[in-house]
């Protein structure tokens, strides 16, 4: 059977990222020399019990695209993941939504909402951004020499592109931290852009979106190690 892996989002061929996203499967696919089947799944029907349990999904990786069309949905997808050790790569979106399900299910905050889709909840972790990051790439530099980030890019600086608008809310961060989420990496000015569970064979965020610095020859080492970890969880 042919090794498959998840992609949960609500595909728009109007959007540049999805078709970036799927370039990067491409390139990836040829990088390994493996033939993967990469399945996008829209939000409303996505049920994760059946994806991974009856279908046999190796690995999820949560697209950009929010607001998503079920955003309670995709909250469900990424904490069956994370319960279950399956790898999750989550980005822009993705990420956003990763933080929001860590936030609500280990650290106790169980109305963190999404300022997108909820300006008036009471914890708002995922904030609008002071300036957009739509179409912008920053210089980051990676904090955790100990983490997968690190490890797999081989580098302390690294080029984040994004399209987004909305980041962390960094009065959270001593709370995530407290429970077990490791965060990465760090803007110039001081903002962080990744996260990852160490606890987890695969659970990383990352507000920039790797498919936009992956090469046609040289897919985004992150993407390579999320595929390659998904393909060792069926050796496994």
């Amino acid at each position: 059977m042919i090794p498959r892996i998840a992609v949960l989002g609500d595909f728009n061929p109007a959007h540049d990222t999805h078709h970036r996203l799927n370039d990067s499967i491409r390139d990836v696919q040829k990088f390994l020399d493996k033939e993967i089947q990469f399945d996008w799944i829209a939000t409303d029907i996505f049920s994760a019990a059946y994806i991974f349990e009856k279908r046999n999904y190796l690995g999820l990786w949560i697209a950009p695209g929010s607001p998503y069309k079920d955003f309670e949905n995709v909250l469900k997808a990424i904490e069956y993941a994370r319960k279950n050790n399956i790898p999750a790569f989550g980005n822009c979106g993705g990420f956003q939504h990763m933080i929001i399900e860590f936030a609500r299910n280990e650290c106790g905050i169980v109305n963190a909402e999404h300022e997108e889709t909820n300006s008036d909840a009471e914890n708002v972790l995922i904030k609008k951004l002071m300036c957009s990051l739509v179409g912008e790439e920053e210089n980051l530099e990676i904090t955790d020499e100990e983490s997968l980030l690190y490890k797999t890019m081989k580098a302390k600086h690294i080029l984040g592109k994004y399209y987004c608008s909305y980041g962390i809310n960094e009065q959270y961060i001593e709370i995530l931290r407290k429970n077990g989420m490791s965060l990465t990496s760090v803007s110039e000015e001081g903002h962080y852009r990744s996260f990852e569970l160490k606890s987890h064979p695969f659970f990383v965020g990352t507000l920039f979106q790797p498919a936009l610095t992956s090469e046609k020859d040289f897919p985004n080492p992150m993407i390579v190690k999320f595929v390659s970890t998904c393909l060792e969880s069926k050796i496994n």
